[in-house]
């Protein structure tokens, strides 16, 4: 048996054996790496170019000689960048990556962002000026209207257009303030309240208006109207303070809708009774 180990290990086919298998393992392993080295492209890399600042066809430009593309994956609002543009990228400038790799992008909203108006109404001008401007507006015009309080904010608009809360308005707009200011600044000149019974809510605000007077409550009866259009069937059978008293400028008049034609029959009687 010894004998037999013996004669094999002097044996040359043994030997030529195992120096083709050792040959064979090498070149396998050398064409492996090769290959390896190929498909990663070992030892070559590509910097990433800056795209922060580009809009999306300039980076398309910047990026196609290159051997990257690039993906837009998100959006952000960001008051102080250009709609549109570039905000952030991922890889970063300057980093070494492999010829076809992503290059991720996020973007700044084309579209400003709406900002939902809170309620104002009655709020002191510093706190609605601080409120508002925390929020992203402007103030631009600050217009002065007699009212039985001072310094208490009765509209905000903007572009001309009266503001409700919940109204939703572009964040950085320039919105316009009217204020109160109290009768001593009129000279103690008064307002003959007009009768505003049997009119609708739009009606009544115009003719307000126009006597230097404020919309103050506004309540309709059940079952509450649902649209403005709606709003116009309803009619007012009660407002304080009531007709012909004299009240200073800006004074608030508080009405009471409905479309019980009993209470508004009732109404038309007393002013009748009055006059």
């Amino acid at each position: 048996m010894v004998k037999k180990i013996v004669d094999l290990i002097k044996s040359k086919f043994l030997w030529v054996n195992i120096l083709v298998a050792i040959f064979s393992v090498v070149i396998l392993v050398s064409v492996v790496l090769f290959a390896l080295k190929i498909y990663t492209n070992h030892g070559e890399a590509i910097k990433v170019p800056n795209l922060v600042g580009l809009y999306e066809n300039e980076a398309e430009e910047a990026i196609k000689h290159t051997g990257l593309t690039f993906e837009i994956i998100d959006s952000v609002y960001t008051r102080d960048a250009k709609p549109g543009i570039i905000v952030e990228q991922t890889p970063n400038q300057g980093l070494s990556v492999k010829d076809g790799r992503v290059v991720y992008l996020t973007i700044n909203a084309k579209q400003k962002r709406a900002i939902t108006i809170p309620n104002l109404i009655n709020v002191s001008q510093r706190q609605a000026t601080y409120t508002l401007t925390s929020l992203g507006f402007n103030i631009g015009n600050v217009e002065i209207i007699p009212s039985e309080y001072t310094d208490l904010v009765l509209d905000i608009k903007y572009n001309g257009v009266s503001l409700k809360e919940g109204d939703k308005v572009p964040d950085g707009a320039t919105l316009s303030l009217s204020v109160g200011r109290s009768d001593s600044v009129y000279n103690g000149e008064m307002v003959i309240v007009p009768s505003l019974i049997g009119l609708s809510i739009n009606e009544a605000e115009k003719i307000i208006a126009n006597n230097n007077l404020v919309v103050g409550y506004i309540g309709f009866d059940n079952p509450q109207p649902s649209t403005d259009k709606e709003k116009l069937s309803y009619k007012i059978y009660r407002q304080m303070p009531p007709v012909t008293e004299q009240v200073v400028p800006g004074k608030r008049v508080d009405l009471w809708l409905s479309k019980d034609p009993q209470k508004l029959q009732q109404s038309n009687k007393k002013d009748d009774d009055f006059f």
